[in-house]
């Protein structure tokens, strides 16, 4: 019998902030370029450490899914509305793209990465307080539909990851939230799954992350 192949998915990491000593913090804003490291130095503290902790965890985990040394990546990211090093991060080793996003959320990162697909990851606490009213605003009408026949005990989790999922579809599409998610149909089924949406196919994935976080990923098929 012929068995379908494979949903791609991406490499994806998980870390609490609190696990920084995983990571090589020191050789990361060693290897920063101007760009970054004016962004690094002008930030507050607070942000500061979330952009070198993110950078840090995205440079590993392109070195361990290519099978590189971290020195040899080069990670750039350029605003066109201010021109600062914000932004959808670019990746290249040698004359290679490598596809990656990157989130954040309260005190945890989460990464992305693609060699052939463009690929957006989303990241959120599950907070009741922080998912307040979002059903009105993020969700078709079939969906929120669907979404109230739900126990309540399933709520919560099911509108997070409908928000996450969305979240990663527009950062693979490189719009951000100029996408309406409630223009975002992702449709029934469990993840990984294929959704047709906005004009494109991605394959929709929940990562497991930590208790109490949630994490989409959105791969662009071609």
């Amino acid at each position: 019998m012929h068995r379908a192949d494979p949903l791609p998915r991406p490499t994806v990491r998980f870390l609490r902030w609190a696990g920084a000593a995983e990571l090589d913090l020191a050789g990361t804003a060693a290897r920063l370029d101007p760009s970054a490291r004016d962004r690094l130095d002008t930030s507050s503290a607070t942000a500061a450490r979330r952009f070198l902790f993110g950078r840090a965890l995205l440079v590993r985990t392109v070195a361990e899914t290519i099978g590189t040394d971290p020195e040899r990546i080069e990670v750039t990211a350029f605003c066109p509305d201010c021109a600062r090093a914000h932004g959808r991060p670019r990746v290249r080793f040698g004359d290679r793209t490598v596809q990656v996003s990157v989130s954040h959320t309260a005190d945890a990162s989460a990464v992305a990465v693609s060699i052939e697909h463009p690929v957006g990851v989303d990241v959120e606490r599950l907070d009741a307080a922080r998912f307040a009213g979002v059903e009105d605003v993020a969700l078709t009408p079939a969906e929120r539909e669907q979404w109230q026949r739900l126990p309540d005990r399933r709520r919560l989790r099911a509108l997070a990851e409908r928000w996450t999922a969305k979240e990663a579809v527009t950062k693979a599409l490189g719009t951000g939230l100029t996408t309406d998610p409630a223009t975002i149909d992702l449709g029934p089924g469990a993840t990984p799954h294929v959704s047709e949406t906005a004009g494109h196919r991605f394959v929709i994935d929940h990562p497991e992350p930590a208790p109490g976080f949630v994490v989409a990923t959105a791969l662009l098929l071609r």
